[in-house]
């Protein structure tokens, strides 16, 4: 009989209780302070999603295991959290957060399309006519985005997800010189790249705050005075 007991217990609802303005204040701050570490975290996940065999994917999970850890520490003055709360507290953190990275992607693309080895005509005819390569860098950033206002409309990071999606290939003509700019994750790997890298985030987020759900701090230590139960 008490072992059924204890089973309704678990399986009892969570109930927050009051939501005053100091747990209210605690969750919103620790979530604020997930998606402001994830999106400093952005710029790097924005080249590291690119690294052999979807291995980038793995950094994903580990930046949500690491804003999650750090403000658990303020949102723990929130708990008990809900299900549900936690739920679209995670969701909304791992969309916003996807959605800026997928912005911070394309500028590094566009900013990173001359690459070191294209366009050597472009470059030579620079050196020779005695300007920088940086130059030569922003005429073929230049000459991306038009071509993804040109042929994807509305251009900018909506057309670059057009092109990823479409082909992940683009030929440029810049003062002379004619070269190929391709990305590797191409088709439908790209979307559902991207996908993996919102639930990867979203699953590090859980795993910090899931403990938020108890009323009281989860521990495996035993206290002064408890007695060890084996399990059958």
């Amino acid at each position: 009989m008490s072992d059924e007991t204890s089973q309704l217990e678990v399986a009892k609802p969570i109930e927050e209780g009051p939501w005053t303005p100091t747990r209210r204040r605690a969750w919103l701050s620790g979530l604020a302070l997930a998606l402001m570490m994830l999106l400093v975290l952005g710029l790097l996940l924005a080249r590291l999603i690119w690294l052999p065999f979807y291995f980038g994917l793995f950094f994903f999970l580990v930046a949500g295991l690491l804003a999650g850890a750090c403000s658990f520490r303020i949102a723990r003055l929130a708990r008990p959290v809900s299900t549900g709360r936690l739920i679209r507290g995670v969701g909304v953190v791992s969309i916003l957060t996807t959605c800026v990275f997928v912005i911070y992607e394309y500028r590094s693309v566009a900013a990173t399309a001359a690459g070191e080895r294209r366009f050597p005509e472009a470059r030579n005819a620079a050196v020779n006519a005695g300007k920088s390569l940086q130059e030569v860098k922003s005429a073929v950033t230049d000459a991306f985005n038009r071509t993804l206002d040109a042929d994807y409309p509305p251009g900018g990071t909506l057309g670059y997800i057009r092109w990823a999606f479409a082909s992940g290939e683009m030929h440029l003509d810049v003062d002379g010189s004619s070269d190929k700019v391709a990305i590797s994750h191409t088709g439908l790997a790209w979307p559902i790249r991207t996908l993996l890298a919102a639930v990867l985030l979203a699953a590090g987020l859980w795993a910090s705050f899931e403990s938020l759900r108890s009323g009281s701090p989860v521990t495996n230590v035993l206290g002064p005075g408890e007695e060890y139960e084996e399990e059958e």
